[in-house]
């Protein structure tokens, strides 16, 4: 069998093989009777909500769609699987949502063990990967620009200072970081997202802190005790400062803080370089200022 084509341009593929163009015409036909019965339904569905159906009744309609449209998906997954064409598999392939492949990786990989020299397979994956980056990209500009939106504090200001007690109770003012890049991290020990965030921070500080870089961590905790036994928990070997005022902390209204967990890296000079840094984005920022 010969398969020669771009998985961009399915319609163009050459498929050298009656018997592949007969199982793929009969995955078509019924993928396309199984999407008109979803698609009549999905009308069905609509003229009740137009006719302000009451949700009790529409609630089992929208129940029995969704099944339906699973339905759907595990019988081209299936075609998929189970077939000994690599051409049929492409196609079936090419007919599931893209994000059900990039969630479940060992679909395509199970393909291309059974198909390894198959062209069209090669084209998929590379399409994939490149939908996975982009969409990582978007991902990670999209939390970058809504942690930029959790501090008035923008980019290019200097960062307002500001001096509050650490554990033992000895003020620290942010300005006494001058010299050094620093990363002002405001968090607490009862914020779960920022107690998932801190071994990314635990890497960054433990890659760079010989090279001209530190962190502060801001609490907003209202308990000491909880504070210390996470800091301690989580291994944050850095300066730590809080008044212990929970949202009526001083620096919430100073940063116009409305969430956490949400940082900000100043400069040696103390201006902010970037706001709502996490995961592999602030190692990268990193990466690029001090290396």
């Amino acid at each position: 069998m010969e398969i020669e084509g771009d998985f961009n341009h399915l319609e163009l593929a050459k498929i050298e093989n009656s018997e592949a163009s007969v199982e793929i015409q009969q995955l078509l036909n019924e993928a396309s009777a199984k999407n008109k019965s979803l698609t009549d339904d999905m009308r069905t569905l609509d003229s009740l909500h137009q006719a302000k159906t009451p949700d009790s009744i529409l609630q089992p309609k929208v129940a029995a769609l969704q099944a339906k449209e699973k339905e759907l998906e595990q019988y081209v997954l299936h075609a998929a699987t189970t077939t000994k064409s690599p051409a049929v598999a492409v196609f079936a392939l090419s007919m599931v949502n893209t994000q059900t492949i990039l969630a479940d990786k060992s679909i395509v990989a199970d393909a291309k063990k059974r198909f390894p020299t198959n062209t069209l397979l090669a084209s998929l994956t590379s399409k994939l990967t490149e939908i996975e980056q982009k969409d990582s990209a978007q991902q990670m500009a999209g939390a970058e620009q809504e942690d930029a939106n959790m501090t008035s504090v923008k980019i290019g200001q200097e960062a307002p200072d500001f001096s509050l007690p650490d554990l033992s109770g000895k003020k620290v003012s942010l300005s006494s970081f001058r010299g050094k890049y620093v990363l002002v991290d405001f968090w607490a020990s009862w914020c779960k997202p920022c107690r998932m965030e801190n071994p990314n921070v635990v890497k960054a500080y433990n890659e760079y802190k010989n090279k001209n870089f530190t962190v502060l961590g801001v609490s907003l905790d209202k308990k000491k005790e909880a504070w210390a036994d996470a800091i301690k928990t989580d291994g944050l070997a850095w300066n730590h400062v809080s008044d212990l005022q929970f949202w009526e902390s001083a620096v919430v209204p100073l940063y116009g803080i409305n969430s956490i967990p949400t940082n900000m890296l100043l400069d040696p000079q103390g201006k902010v370089v970037a706001v709502g840094l996490r995961g592999e984005a602030l190692e990268a920022k990193l990466k690029e200022l001090l290396n």
